[in-house]
């Protein structure tokens, strides 16, 4: 479940395990084994993980029973998502106006 979330937020390129290796201080084999779910973090590595990775984070909160947190924190991440689409859209637009 770790290896899915990560992946969700990084992919699987060789970019999302120095990612991991910055936020955790790993080795890039450890980091690769969490991405393919070959190994699981450590708790102290959990934490690291999940304090900057969403998906892990709501991952955590959901199997502890906390699935309204969780919710919390995707709408979050869906807000902040909407509005760099619109930030998108206003440059197209002011883009097409000049």
């Amino acid at each position: 479940m770790i290896a899915e979330a990560l992946q969700q937020e990084l992919g699987g390129s060789r970019r999302a395990s120095k990612t991991i290796m910055a936020w955790t201080g790993v080795t890039d084999h450890t980091a690769r084994a969490w991405l393919n779910g070959r190994k699981s973090p450590s708790s102290a590595h959990l934490l690291g993980l999940a304090a900057n990775c969403p998906p892990v984070m709501v991952l955590l909160l959901r199997l502890t029973g906390h699935d309204r947190i969780s919710i919390d924190i995707e709408l979050i991440e869906l807000e902040a998502e909407l509005e760099r689409m619109l930030a998108i859209v206003q440059t197209i637009q002011s883009e097409r106006e000049r």
